[in-house]
């Protein structure tokens, strides 16, 4: 785990020192959450967390990476890490069509669970009043394949933080999933920006039949906090 993080903390800094010259944006954060969630499913249990963020736009097109670690009481840490890319295409003045196209690699602590790849695209309208979204997800080794729809609205609330709600519903190849999460950070001295998440999960997903999650959600309240460093 520690060589892990030292491996992370270096990525960072070599990014971060070339990040105003060649458009360059790093992050590294650590918390703590009551289940790290996936597809609206449970991979963990109550575990603290460490991540990093890289990201780019080149010619208009957006690029960015990005891992979790989670230390698990098992002795076996579990990871999930993601690339993508995507752009922006204004339609008229305050309404813009974005596009990603993403991949994540899903290490697994859980017992007999297989590690898995995942491939997807997200469609959004973006605008100032409130965002819908659909995501097309496939995860090769796990054979589950489906989508996610969801509207989120950012607010900026009296100029002293972000606060972020958003509502999901997901069917997948052998479950479905709904949720309702609020998300608020703030960024104090342009670099240092706290951030909680508390939300309302329910699926259907069976632990007796599919091993790849650790519960199912049965109307379960989740709630997750860190600190993320801007760089």
């Amino acid at each position: 785990m520690k060589r892990i993080l030292t491996l992370l903390s270096l990525i960072v800094s070599l990014f971060a020192t070339k990040a105003s010259a060649e458009n360059l944006k790093a992050s590294t954060e650590a918390g703590y959450t009551t289940h790290y969630i996936v597809n609206g499913v449970a991979r963990t249990d109550a575990q603290a967390f460490a991540g990093v963020n890289l990201g780019a736009t080149y010619h208009t097109i957006d690029t960015y990476l990005g891992g979790t670690i989670i230390p698990t009481s098992n002795g076996l840490d579990e990871s999930h890490w993601m690339a993508g890319l995507g752009r922006g295409f204004k339609l008229i003045e305050g309404l813009t069509l974005r596009a990603d196209a993403q991949a994540f690699r899903h290490q697994t602590a859980i017992p007999n669970a297989p590690n898995s790849t995942e491939v997807a695209a997200i469609v959004a309208l973006e605008n100032v009043v409130v965002t819908p979204y659909l995501k097309g997800s496939y995860d090769l080794n796990l054979e589950q394949s489906g989508y996610i729809v969801g509207l989120k609205r950012p607010t900026d609330a009296f100029g002293w933080f972000t606060i972020t709600p958003v509502l999901e519903y997901g069917k997948f190849s052998d479950y479905e999933t709904v949720s309702a999460k609020v998300g608020v950070s703030r960024v104090f001295f342009n670099h240092l920006e706290p951030f909680a998440e508390v939300g309302y999960y329910d699926n259907n997903f069976s632990v007796k039949n599919y091993n790849f999650a650790v519960k199912e959600l049965n109307g379960a309240v989740m709630a997750m906090g860190g600190i993320r460093w801007n760089f």
